[in-house]
């Protein structure tokens, strides 16, 4: 009976504040898919299945707790190589949906490789910043090696093409070289490359240039690009400061498309109203500022800008979200971590959450094993003093 106490205590001591605050936040959003589906006939079934995927993450998170995280950049080459493989198959065997090929469809279920590859990816990066930049080499040849290395991710999503996580993959791409004291100029060179880049887009993808006309004149394009902004705008617009409560968001739940997932926060707005919204923004900024307090203390660089770069993932997925709900950015697709439906984005925000805490307790232990190489160095000084003490005042004694 002492050892089933002693083993549930270890088993509760493993929810860390920051995994407890996470599985809050995603039964927040299952209560919240749900509010979504509820003009579905099976108002249930989303709800239920991200529970399933909550669990599963949850246990995954956990099972990352326990691997050292110096195994883990250890087999960064051998995640990478995996990552571009998964990226590659969708190709081959993969399935498309709204002009995009990136899943793979089983009976149940389907994978998006893209969404498991950002804690990769987040990885990687840090990993080639830190073990692989020669200081030898200039820093133009040092940031062409870094682009060559983060590229086969980024063109990969881009061709399937799925605009939105690439964004996501750009901004990471140059948040971690500037983190690893990279030249601004040459993210300025880089964000002034992109310009050719997104002609060509709206060149080859007619439909992305006729996102942004909906974006900017919505009236004009109500019966087609505009729609969807339309609707997002009156959904928040229901739900007034206080919200209409759960099950009451008759245009959310009546016009709006993809209550579920892609449009899950204008969804929530239209239930909770402002109020609510704006706690959960607060929740990613807050998250944000934490992380970058915790980044100041940590004395290990790698981890210290890993454990950053991971928070800023999903942070920056999360704005980008609520930025197209109420209208800052066109729409993407992109989901909001923790909340919208979909197994790939639940679990890997959850794979985030279990690489963070391995960080941290990969500094910690430095920290302590550095403390306790310091008091080894001091003690035997300590000692010596003690005995030079104890025989100076035998010999006064004895004088005396």
């Amino acid at each position: 009976m002492i050892t089933l106490i002693r083993y549930f205590k270890k088993f509760a001591n493993s929810f860390c504040p920051v995994l407890l605050c996470a599985i809050l936040l995603s039964s927040w959003g299952c209560l919240a898919i749900y509010n979504a589906s509820l003009q579905f006939p099976q108002p249930e079934y989303y709800a239920l299945k991200q529970c399933t995927w909550l669990v599963l993450g949850v246990v995954i998170a956990l099972g990352l707790y326990r691997v050292d995280a110096k195994l883990i950049f250890r087999i960064i080459p051998w995640l990478y190589g995996i990552g571009i493989i998964s990226l590659l198959l969708v190709f081959f065997a993969g399935h498309s949906h709204n002009h995009m090929r990136g899943w793979f469809h089983t009976g149940w279920f389907s994978i998006q490789p893209s969404e498991f590859c950002k804690p990769v990816f987040c990885l990687a990066l840090c990993w080639f910043c830190y073990y692989k930049m020669d200081s030898g080499e200039t820093d133009l040849k040092n940031y062409g090696r870094y682009l060559l290395f983060a590229s086969p991710f980024v063109l990969l999503i881009a061709i399937q093409p799925d605009f939105g996580t690439t964004l996501i993959y750009l901004t990471l791409t140059l948040l971690v070289y500037w983190l690893f004291g990279g030249k601004g100029k040459y993210i300025m060179y880089s964000a002034l490359g992109m310009i050719p880049l997104i002609i060509c887009i709206f060149l080859k993808y007619p439909y992305v240039w006729n996102r942004v006309k909906g974006f900017w004149n919505p009236e004009a394009h109500s019966s087609g690009a505009g729609f969807h902004l339309i609707q997002l705008e009156r959904s928040l617009a229901s739900g007034g400061f206080w919200g209409q409560s759960f099950g009451k968001g008759l245009w959310s739940q009546g016009y709006l498309p993809l209550t579920h997932n892609d449009s899950i926060f204008a969804s929530f707005c239209a239930a909770v109203g402002f109020v609510g919204g704006v706690a959960l923004i607060l929740v990613f900024a807050i998250a944000m500022y934490a992380s970058n307090r915790k980044r100041d203390r940590m004395k290990n660089k790698l981890y210290a800008n890993t454990l950053f770069v991971l928070v800023a993932c999903l942070t920056l997925q999360a704005f980008i979200h609520i930025s197209v709900n109420v209208q800052l950015l066109p729409p993407t697709g992109i989901t909001l971590p923790f909340f919208s439906y979909g197994g790939s984005s639940l679990i890997s925000s959850y794979l985030i959450i279990g690489f963070c805490k391995s960080v941290i307790q990969g500094e910690r232990r430095e920290r302590i094993l550095l403390n306790g190489e310091e008091s080894r160095k001091v003690e035997p000084l300590e000692e010596n003093l003690d005995a030079r003490k104890a025989a100076f005042v035998e010999e006064s004694q004895i004088a005396g």
